[in-house]
């Protein structure tokens, strides 16, 4: 039997499992699922689309309930073996090595199972991470080929690979545009470092110049000097112009599928209804005088005073930052649903229209006319909340939040630094350690990103617990072997 079919027959047992859960669990349907299933203007389009195809090609609720199981829980398997054949590949993993990287793959979704507060187990459910998670895996899978390969040709497929996952990421989850800005540093990257980088290839130093190892620019140019430098411009403002243009595609997607479907062409509403409750939150009744707009003003009052009413606001979070975090998360939901949704909607079905999508484009900019006059008053006690909400997302990343566990979270990402440092002075060439640094990129990313708008959940922090622990692994293990070469 060749290698390839080899690595074939290892998938199967993989999907197995993925879709022996789904047998055990069946399909998971929640309170969000309606709006994917009904093409809700909240929603990106790629996960309701892919829901809409099933349902015409498979009719009725248990058929198209039972294809999205096993096709979603195939792409999953898929994602999951194939970063671990990667990884085992590249960094030349025994058996047990790339049977610790597949089982960091299924990690998240025994996490989300057991863990979360929806418990779900990913590829099961109807909603839109069961696609993302194995996107973004797939993703940071290519990411970790433009840092650490050396072929151009792989680093160049790589770099589109991972472009038109990106986009295919930000048609799945708003916060996933972030993945295009992390592509784009991460190639910026791989153009402005790698001349003069001794790579290894096959256990080979090989000295590389731009030309051959950046897998972007092989264009002209004598590798030196001006002309050299030039170069490396060049490519970094192609870059940026594939940056521009993914943004732009995407508009132009999430508009056309809005106007097909929902008879607009225009953006996904509700992204500046989320960002004003945690605003909200902060602000003081007095900040309300700072809004210009007589009619946001009253919007304001009136949703302040319910937060003052239910003790929904930072006043009452507590002294510790433990309880303040805590706070946040227990009212966050309320605030934004009942004391911000509900007095836009009532107001607008009694005065304006009925018509949710109107509610929405009007909620949206009454929203933003709130935020541009309170913000400024209570930026700094805002900035704080960000932080602690971001601290949850960081622990929750690789871990579960608990007073034990958090210390624990801590521990691992000064760790992750520290043998990033004794593994880049013994070996520079060593891909584990830039491996690291796109895993913490991608985890930095995903916090910030996520602590904006909404609570760091399980299930929008997962996304970083595989790249962490594979790179967290691969520099452990790269220390031991420095440690037994003596």
């Amino acid at each position: 039997m060749t290698e390839r079919k080899k690595r074939a027959v290892s998938f199967l047992p993989v999907y197995a499992v993925f879709l022996g859960m789904f047998l055990v669990f069946g399909p998971g349907v929640y309170n969000d699922s309606d709006q994917y299933i009904k093409m809700h203007i909240h929603r990106e389009p790629l996960y309701p689309l892919f829901l809409a195809l099933l349902r015409t090609l498979f009719p009725g609720e248990e058929n198209w309930l039972t294809a999205m199981g096993i096709l979603q829980n195939l792409i999953a398997a898929f994602s999951v073996w194939a970063y671990a054949e990667y990884a085992g590949r590249r960094f030349k993993l025994s058996f047990l090595g790339k049977t610790a990287v597949l089982l960091l793959g299924f990690a998240p979704h025994v996490t989300t199972m057991f863990f979360s507060s929806l418990h779900l187990f990913m590829s099961n459910s109807v909603m839109s991470e069961a696609l993302c998670l194995p996107f973004f895996t797939l993703f940071m899978m290519e990411c970790f080929k433009i840092v650490v390969e050396t072929d151009r040709k792989v680093v160049r497929k790589a770099v589109w690979v991972s472009l038109g996952l990106s986009l295919l990421l930000s048609l799945t989850r708003s916060q996933m545009m972030l993945t295009v800005l992390m592509w784009l540093v991460i190639a910026g990257a791989r153009i402005l470092f790698a001349r003069g980088a001794v790579l290894e290839v096959g256990g080979e130093s090989v000295q590389a110049d731009c030309r051959k190892t950046a897998g972007i620019g092989a264009g002209g140019g004598n590798g030196s000097g001006i002309g050299f430098k030039k170069e490396k411009v060049c490519w970094l403002a192609m870059a940026v112009m594939a940056v521009v243009c993914v943004f732009c595609l995407r508009t132009l997607a999430v508009k056309s599928y809005n106007l097909v479907f929902n008879g607009h062409f225009i953006n996904n509403t509700y992204g500046t209804v989320n960002t004003l409750t945690n605003i909200l939150y902060a602000a003081d009744r007095e900040d309300g005088e700072r809004i210009g707009d007589a009619e946001a003003r009253d919007f304001f009052y009136r949703m302040y005073d319910l937060t003052e009413e239910r003790q929904a606001n930072y006043k009452y979070a507590g002294d510790s930052w433990k309880e303040k975090a805590e706070h946040i998360e227990e009212w966050h939901d309320t605030v934004k649903y009942e004391m911000i949704e509900d007095v836009f909607y009532r107001t607008y079905d009694k005065e304006v229209t009925s018509d949710y999508i109107i509610q929405n484009l009007m909620a949206d900019e009454t929203a933003g006319k709130i935020i541009k006059g309170i913000l400024p008053a209570c930026f700094a006690r805002w900035f704080g909340n960000y932080l602690l909400i971001a601290r949850y997302g960081l622990v929750r990343s690789i871990a579960v939040v608990h007073p034990v566990l958090n210390w624990a979270a801590a521990f691992l990402y000064l760790s992750a630094f520290l043998m990033m440092w004794l593994v880049y002075r013994k070996d520079r060439t060593n891909p584990a350690v830039p491996l690291m640094l796109v895993a913490l990129l991608a985890v930095a990313a995903n916090v910030s990103a996520v602590s904006l708008t909404i609570m760091c959940l399980s299930r929008y922090m997962i996304y970083g617990f595989v790249p962490f622990y594979t790179g967290y692994f691969l520099l452990a293990l790269s220390c031991y072997r420095e440690y037994r070469k003596g």
